[in-house]
Formats: C-alpha cells, sequence, structure tokens
C-alpha cells in the first residue's frame, strides 16, 4: 500500500496497521492488519497467528485448555483428527471428547487401561488385569473381546489387518477381528509399542533394549541396550525415539536410534524420570515424572525446553497444533503448541 509516497504492508507494519497512518499502541504489534499484544492476545500469543486454541494467553505464553473435567484419574489417551479419547483407572470408562471443546461422551464401561487405540470406526484397548483386547464403537456400545488370556497387556498398536500388543512376556499380534494371539518376539513388552508398515518396536524394559520384529514374524533384533527400565518408544518415518529414567535422581535421558539401526543419540540427559513420550514432524515431547513438566526437544537435536510445567501427566499425545495429556489431577488437557 501506497502511505504517503512510502510502500508499506498494512498487514504487518504497526505504524500502518490495517491503514495508512493507524498506529498501533507502544507495545503491540500488526498482526493481519490488526493491533495485537503478543503478551496477552488469545489469537496472537507470543508471535503473529499463533493461536491459542480457546486457550489464555499469559506473558506471551498460551495456557492449557480443559477438554474435560474427568471424574477420577484418566489414565492412556489418544487422539484423531476431531476427538480426544481416554482410558480411566478410578471409573473403568472408555470416554471421548471434542478437540476443540464439547461434551465429554462414554464409550463403553470395561476396566482400568494403560493402552487405548482407535481407528476411524472404533476404539480398541488394553484391560491388563483380565488380560485382554477390547473393542467398541466410536458413538458407543458393549466392550467385545477381541483377545484373552494375555498376560498383563499394556501397549498395543493398529494396522488393517492386526492388532499388537506388549504383554508381560511377549510381543504378540492378534487378528484386527479378533482371534487366537500370535506370539512375535519373547520379552517383556512395553506399556507403549509403535508399528511401522514392515516392524513392531518395542521397549524390553527387564532387558534394558530397545527392539525390533517382522509385524509378520522373524527374529528380532536390538537397536539399543543399556538404558535401564525403558518402558516408551515413538516412531516417525526414519527412527525410533524412547525415555529411560536412568538409575538415580536426574539421570534420565531421551534417545533416538536409527529404524534401520545405528549409533543411538541422546536428545536430552539430565532429565528427572522421563517417561510419556510423543512425536512430531519436528519435535519430541516427554513427560519429566519427577519434575511434573512435559519438555520437548528438536529431533535433530538442540535445546530441550519446558512446554508447561506444574502437572502430572498419565499419559501424552500429539497432533499437528496441540499437545494433549492426561492429568492425575482428573483433567484431560490440550495445550497449543
Amino acid at each position: 500500500t501506497d502511505c504517503s509516497g512510502a510502500c508499506v504492508d498494512t498487514g504487518s507494519d504497526p505504524a500502518n496497521c490495517g491503514a495508512c497512518g493507524d498506529a498501533c499502541a507502544a507495545g503491540e504489534s500488526c498482526c493481519e492488519g490488526a493491533c495485537a499484544d503478543l503478551s496477552s492476545d488469545g489469537l496472537h500469543c507470543g508471535a503473529c497467528g499463533h493461536g491459542c486454541q480457546g486457550g489464555l494467553c499469559s506473558d506471551a505464553a498460551c495456557q492449557p485448555v480443559v477438554l474435560a473435567a474427568a471424574a477420577g484419574a484418566p489414565l492412556a489417551v489418544a487422539v484423531d483428527a476431531t476427538h480426544v479419547y481416554w482410558t480411566h483407572r478410578d471409573t473403568d470408562e472408555i470416554m471421548s471428547a471434542p478437540i476443540d471443546g464439547g461434551e465429554a461422551v462414554t464409550i463403553a464401561e470395561s476396566c482400568p487401561s494403560f493402552g487405548i487405540e482407535v481407528s476411524a470406526t472404533d476404539a480398541t484397548w488394553t484391560c491388563a488385569e483380565l488380560g485382554t483386547v477390547y473393542r467398541a464403537p466410536l458413538e458407543g456400545g458393549e466392550p467385545v473381546p477381541l483377545a484373552t488370556g494375555l498376560n498383563l497387556p499394556m501397549g498395543l498398536a493398529l494396522d488393517s489387518t492386526s492388532i499388537y500388543v506388549g504383554d508381560d512376556s511377549a510381543v504378540k499380534r492378534v487378528p484386527i477381528g479378533g482371534g487366537e494371539a500370535v506370539q512375535l518376539a519373547v520379552g517383556s513388552g512395553s506399556r507403549r509399542l509403535e508399528i511401522d508398515d514392515t516392524h513392531v518396536y518395542w521397549t524390553n524394559a527387564d532387558a534394558s533394549t530397545i527392539r525390533k520384529v517382522p509385524i509378520g514374524g522373524g527374529e528380532d533384533v536390538i537397536l539399543a541396550t543399556g538404558y535401564f527400565e525403558s518402558h516408551e518408544v515413538a516412531l516417525d518415518a526414519t527412527t525410533v525415539y524412547w525415555t529411560t529414567p536412568g538409575e538415580g535422581p536426574s539421570v534420565g535421558s531421551v534417545n533416538k536410534v536409527p529404524k534401520a539401526g545405528g549409533t543411538p543419540v541422546a536428545l536430552a540427559t539430565g532429565q528427572a524420570s522421563p517417561f510419556f513420550i510423543a512425536v512430531d514432524g519436528t519435535h519430541v515431547y516427554w513427560v519429566n515424572v519427577a519434575d511434573g513438566e512435559i519438555k520437548r526437544v528438536p529431533v535433530d537435536g538442540g535445546e530441550a525446553v519446558v512446554v508447561i510445567s506444574g502437572v502430572s501427566p498419565n499419559d501424552l499425545s500429539v497432533d499437528g497444533t496441540s499437545v494433549y495429556w492426561t492429568d492425575e489431577s482428573g483433567f484431560v488437557m490440550k495445550l497449543a503448541k
């Protein structure tokens, strides 16, 4: 725009914001042609265009949004394009709520579960105390047992044909419609396991190793060893990530290794009991249980930063815009990245 003979961008110029001569107040920025206080504007928090998705903006940082005030302690969490899903330790419910806010609904009543995954139509979860994997429609219904006789199943993952389960003695595969569990590898399955098109990846906490095995069966491979009591694993297209608490206070680490094998790399060290982990295209997120923090670090390495403190997550998930967690306080939370 020509303002008094000068070419200016009225979408971002604080001296000519939205129109020539319309100046923003001291300390304000011009965001999309409107003046904004980046320290408190929920649509432009810390930077123009960084919205808090319904949360408040305080000191240029987005604050978390309560998606559900859950009765009892929510545990495992999963997210799809429209909803967040979680399990309960106290009420034994499988529940969901819209990620943009709305009423929480019960999908099924089942048991305390430490693992949940969702497809386009169904929720699938483990029941450790009954040694069973269940499924119910996302719109709600009676739980259907898909596999029984498992040894404290916890982590699970899905593809179009199978359910992959980590229990206390092995990693197993179950037909997606239910049936007999086939053992893929011996060794304590992790609380969380992950799959890609060719392999299952998991942490063997008892042996302090990170492993993979072909989804169709075959020899399992050790990708990394010497990581004390690792329970959590996450994947991207090329890399396996995991947390290990270490043998002492503030000696935990967040690590990665190529899926194809190679030298493990520590992305963050000196962490206070790191546990739950998730990854997006740019960062690894994890929970430092001892400090009550969610932190993140770039997948290629760099400075680890605190995303939020003063929380008590029981599980963690991320999507393209937000971080989600179930909190011991009884809430299901979302925080804009």
